[in-house]
């Protein structure tokens, strides 16, 4: 059920990226997944901790916020990544791609710096309203979380194949 909402989610908020649905339909697209997403967050933070279903939305509402907020950073990231793997894979001296190469390594050390430092900041703002145990829970939780969007992720590629 989970895998099936997640693999649903991902499909509409990587179509609307990806320019196959008009402005309206991809705001609307948008907007149904972060919602599932968030829905889904609320309940899996609230029966994974033991925390009452508002503390749980609240503690959604900072993660969705924190998704927000880093949102550019790792598109630029993904860019820059990008444009570094062009520069390697190109033509040109391994002397003229150092120099091609040296501002965007500086800036993807500040970028994931930065995305870094927000993480343990909205970790640090979310630890400090749970006690241990429910903190141990909400970690395993999260690591749970990310290995099913992982998964869902690959198998929606496997398809696209």
């Amino acid at each position: 059920m989970i895998r099936l909402l997640l693999i649903l989610g991902l499909t509409t908020s990587i179509l609307p990226a990806q320019g196959r649905f008009g402005g309206g339909r991809r705001m609307a697209a948008r907007n149904a997944v972060m919602t599932r997403l968030h829905t889904l967050r609320t309940e899996r933070i609230h029966q994974a901790t033991g925390i009452s279903p508002e503390k749980a939305k609240l503690i959604a509402d900072r993660w969705e916020a924190f998704d927000l907020a880093t949102l550019e950073r790792r598109k630029e990231i993904k860019q820059l990544r990008q444009q570094t793997q062009n520069i390697l894979m190109g033509t040109g001296s391994e002397e003229e791609k150092n120099a091609r190469l040296r501002p965007i390594v500086e800036r993807l050390e500040t970028l994931q710096k930065e995305q870094q430092e927000a993480r343990q900041r909205f970790e640090a703002e979310i630890r400090e309203s749970l006690t241990p145990a429910q903190q141990a829970r909400l970690i395993m939780l999260v690591d749970q979380f990310q290995k099913e969007l992982q998964t869902a992720l690959k198998e929606q590629r496997r398809g696209r194949e």
